[in-house]
């Protein structure tokens, strides 16, 4: 990143910034992750069919929070391994699809500007031709 934005006389900021279209900063980044949000997670993927909102609602019910903060109590090392392994795949494969998805989408606007660029200079060049040749005859 630095040899571009040395090239490009930029900063490193900047460049770090276009590149990854503000999304997904690695200084942002959380490297370690939570067993509770782990936990969270897992108990939102069973509950949930699309209407119910587990966190909101643990939250807002005081005796639902205790339920659930005395599950992941009970919860052993290795199964707060386990579900935070389980974590980790899901946020990898999300954070894969975000990137995927900002570089596809330059792509395929430099893509669609490469072919207005080529469009116009083909019109330009039938045009100079033309005038040429109307001028000659």
């Amino acid at each position: 990143m630095k040899t571009i934005a040395l090239a490009n006389h930029k900063s490193v900021n900047h460049v770090h910034h276009e590149l990854y279209l503000g999304h997904n900063s690695f200084r942002t980044r959380r490297s370690k992750l939570s067993a509770w949000n782990a936990f969270c997670w897992k108990k939102k993927k069973e509950y949930s069919n699309g209407t119910l909102h587990f966190l909101l609602f643990v939250y807002n019910s005081p005796l639902c929070f205790k339920t659930a903060s005395e599950e992941y109590k009970s919860l052993s090392m290795e199964e707060k391994k386990a579900v935070i392994e389980e974590y980790a795949c899901h946020k990898e494969r999300k954070t894969f699809g975000l990137c995927a998805t900002a570089k596809s989408k330059v792509n395929d606007i430099t893509g669609t500007l490469k072919a207005v660029e080529n469009e116009v200079y083909l019109y330009f060049l039938h045009v100079v031709h033309t005038d040429t040749y109307l001028w000659c005859s």
